[in-house]
């Protein structure tokens, strides 16, 4: 079997490294958020921290939108994108009415391989990925507008982002004979310019050398650990935002590196700085399985113009790995952290603990979730069932769809 099957299906996580000292730009002042300090003393996250007030927006229901298993959201101005392995729906965010089914999986010109899409929005369509190299289009309606190729094949970018005149698409695998991590090119499938890996080159592996593979989920994000017969181990994370958007800039995040970066054109400039102390685990140590059991992994972020939300991953090679919840206040510039298994309290109604799963660019956070879960949770706790803001809870039924909760900016 192909070496090069190997980092296909992610078994070796190739990530950027950060070992100096970052500069600030002229635009953006490199924020730092103390991650070391709020773990020696963590305390519970409350609901609060993120948004002033929250909404329960239950989802219709019909023969025409029924949510798949283990579903996702995307937050958009007026629309809830709700997104499972084979279907995409979108539904309106205020009222929860179904709006249209966007797109299908399949073989045919239009269909997609993956349900799980990237919004434009300069030009407010989503973008499925149509493997080995192309984009689909769609509009919220659920019409077809087209596809884009991506410019470099075989390997294709696993996350995308978007400006007014380039969509910049992220490599989940960098290897040894492809040296890319980010790859920009226009709606006409031209190359415009690459981003070079800030990584050193792992050496290439085989079948052979491969001991066990396991997979796992740490707080919002899927991981496939690898451990070679040599000792060393290898994580591929996906699921996780690595590019998005905010205040009209393309952010960067990739594994193993303690630094967001902002992209203009072809150059990295650091932006925020995860301050992780006695727990750094720098990418010169990404393939370390010994004597790591305190290191941390930042992963998934959230961002708005009043927090940044993110989880880290505490011994992400062990058997027990744990997942801690970080809340940075930008203004007050404290830094708050909580096991993510706890989730975040819900001190404005009473309600279960919310688990953020998506962001918007109104400064929105989100969370879905089963309908069943929803009822069990009424169930058990009657008293808080009479809070009015749950009203629209009580109509739900074992065959109704999930509930998205959404945070109301502060």
């Amino acid at each position: 079997m192909k070496k090069e099957w190997l980092y296909a299906v992610g078994l070796v996580c190739l990530v950027s490294a950060c070992t100096g000292t970052p500069q600030s730009s002229a635009d953006d002042e490199l924020c730092s958020i103390d991650v070391a300090g709020a773990m020696e003393k963590p305390a519970e996250l409350k609901l609060s921290e993120l948004g002033s007030d929250v909404r329960y927006v239950p989802l219709e229901t019909t023969d025409s939108c029924l949510v798949g298993g283990s579903p996702n959201i995307l937050l958009l101005d007026k629309e809830i994108v709700v997104f499972s392995r084979q279907t995409c729906f979108i539904f309106d965010k205020e009222s929860g009415k179904f709006l249209s089914k966007v797109g299908h999986l399949g073989d045919d010109p239009e269909a997609y391989s993956t349900a799980a899409p990237t919004y434009n929005d300069v030009n407010g369509l989503l973008y499925f990925m149509r493997r080995p190299g192309k984009l689909q289009k769609y509009d919220l309606q659920g019409n077809y507008r087209g596809g884009v190729t991506i410019p470099t094949p075989p390997d294709s970018p696993s996350d995308f982002s978007f400006t007014d005149s380039v969509i910049i698409g992220r490599y989940g695998n960098i290897v040894g004979d492809n040296g890319r991590a980010l790859l920009l090119f226009n709606e006409a499938g031209e190359l415009i310019d690459t981003v070079p890996s800030l990584l050193p080159v792992l050496p290439n592996r085989g079948v052979d050398d491969i001991n066990s593979i396991s997979v796992k989920k740490q707080g919002n994000a899927g991981i496939i650990l690898t451990t070679f017969k040599s000792g060393d181990a290898s994580a591929s994370v996906a699921g996780i935002p690595f590019l998005w958007k905010s205040d009209n800039k393309i952010r960067y995040k990739e594994n193993f590196n303690d630094t967001i970066y902002t992209v203009s054109g072809n150059e990295l400039t650091p932006y925020i700085a995860f301050s992780t102390g006695k727990w750094h685990w720098g990418a010169e140590a990404r393939t370390e399985s010994k004597d790591n059991e305190k290191r941390f992994l930042v992963g998934c972020i959230f961002e708005t113009d009043h927090t940044v939300f993110f989880q880290c991953i505490r011994g992400l090679y062990t058997d027990e790995p744990e997942t801690f919840n970080g809340i940075y206040d930008r203004k007050a510039n404290t830094t708050r952290m909580y096991a993510e298994k706890e989730g975040i309290k819900d001190d404005l109604t009473g309600f279960m603990a919310f688990h953020p799963k998506a962001c918007s660019a109104q400064g929105e956070y989100g969370m879905i979730i089963d309908a069943g879960e929803v009822m069990t949770w009424l169930e058990e706790n009657p008293e808080a069932a009479e809070n009015e803001k749950l009203s629209a809870l009580k109509e739900l039924t074992d065959d109704s769809n999930p509930v998205v909760i959404i945070t109301v900016p502060k």
